[in-house]
């Protein structure tokens, strides 16, 4: 199975069918899958750029949102995150793509700010393999284990 290219797609350029899409996988993956009721709609998505993968029927099968940090003050480091790939798209490389889509924007739009993302416990292997390295210990989010982690420059 060949892997789903990632657009680019301001909040504002959503249709209401990828809007649609991307909220439903995320509830799917995080809320039903993973069995942690969590408030995902928590007002960052309008500032933030999505990333967006469909299959060829146009259903959101993998997503990200890459947030600006100058919503959370100067120094804020840049983040993404709300990472999820549909169950039909796992094995693909289509969560290590929408990684590595999600760092480049990171570097074109702030290049100067520090990337820091929260992350599953979990998958501290994977984002290790990008670079991120642990600075927190685990901490609760909503039933899931979390940790911070920084990419190392």
């Amino acid at each position: 199975m060949s892997r789903p290219p990632i657009r680019r797609v301001p909040f504002d350029a959503l249709s209401l069918r990828e809007l649609h899409g991307l909220l439903a996988l995320r509830s799917r993956v995080f809320v039903v899958e993973q069995a942690s009721p969590y408030p995902d709609i928590d007002g960052r998505d309008p500032g933030a750029l999505h990333l967006i993968a469909t299959d060829s029927a146009g259903f959101v099968v993998g997503c990200a949102r890459c947030l600006d940090p100058g919503e959370d003050g100067p120094d804020a480091p840049a983040s993404f995150g709300r990472l999820a790939v549909d169950p039909s798209q796992r094995s693909t490389g289509l969560g290590r793509a929408l990684v590595a889509e999600s760092l480049a924007v990171l570097a074109e739009r702030w290049p100067e700010r520090e990337v820091v993302i929260g992350a599953q416990q979990h998958l501290e292997r994977f984002y290790g393999s990008f670079g991120f390295v642990r600075i927190t210990e685990s901490y609760d989010d909503f039933g899931i284990p979390h940790i911070d982690m920084r990419l190392r420059r």
